[in-house]
């Protein structure tokens, strides 16, 4: 029997019975379709992003008393993560869209549950890995792109990170460089953020956007080749993920 847990919480724990088997939905990206004079069909065109998906869960109870209809009214809402019993391995980031009870007899109710998922299905342990040094090979194993986070500790005025042959140049902010390239201090590159920042010694966190040259790093299915050498350490950190 098929079940799921909502921001850590089962739907055993709430005494919901899924009554069919979860599928989450896979996603495509937006297409645009344009038409062309004097042609008998439209063109499509690929958008670069992937709309929200919702799906309905079809589940029911027996005890649909108002003490537990009240929790699952607390519990189920808002944001949070999702994760079904048939892809334990896979994380949803999703919204609960909707909840419609139907009492059918006595104190037994339907109960569809409706999520908005947004893309991607995420694994459920991020992976990390040092990228220092001359082509290090990074797996990435899901069937998505993953824009990872990277971090690194500088030891020279400027940094460049190379991923799949191509380049991002960051200048080291003046503050570490005063500080003789202090390994207290790191510099990180948030690539889905597309935002940079250093952290200092306290842990205060100050953005260095402005720092950088060249598109942040894309991790794309399969094998891929980083280059970040003269620094003291450098590291990626990516959770793999799935159409």
């Amino acid at each position: 029997m098929s079940s799921f847990t909502f921001n850590g919480i089962s739907s055993d724990d709430l005494d919901i019975i899924i009554t069919k088997p979860i599928v989450r939905p896979p996603w495509l990206p937006e297409v645009e379709y344009t038409p062309i004079p004097g042609h008998p069909r439209q063109l499509p065109h690929e958008k670069e992003w992937y709309p929200n998906k919702s799906f309905t869960i079809q589940a029911c109870m027996s005890d649909a008393t108002p003490a537990k209809v009240q929790q699952i009214y607390n519990t189920l809402r808002g944001y949070g993560t999702l994760i079904i019993s048939t892809a334990e391995n896979e994380v949803l980031n999703v919204y609960v869209e909707e909840l419609d009870p139907n009492g059918v007899a006595l104190l037994m109710a339907e109960f569809p549950i409706t999520f908005c998922a947004e893309p991607f299905a995420y694994a459920a342990e991020a992976k990390s890995q040092s990228i220092m040094g001359d082509t290090v090979e990074v797996n990435n194993k899901g069937t998505a792109f993953v824009d990872p986070l990277i971090t690194f500790i500088a030891s020279q005025a400027t940094t460049t990170v190379t991923c799949n042959n191509v380049d991002m140049i960051v200048s080291t902010p003046s503050e570490i460089v005063d500080a003789n390239y202090s390994s207290e201090y790191s510099i990180t590159l948030d690539c889905e953020g597309e935002l940079a920042y250093f952290t200092r010694p306290n842990g205060d966190k100050v953005s260095c956007t402005q720092n950088t040259k060249g598109p942040f790093a894309r991790l794309h299915n399969g094998k891929n080749y980083f280059t970040v050498q003269n620094v003291q350490a450098a590291s990626i950190v990516y959770r793999e993920r799935w159409y």
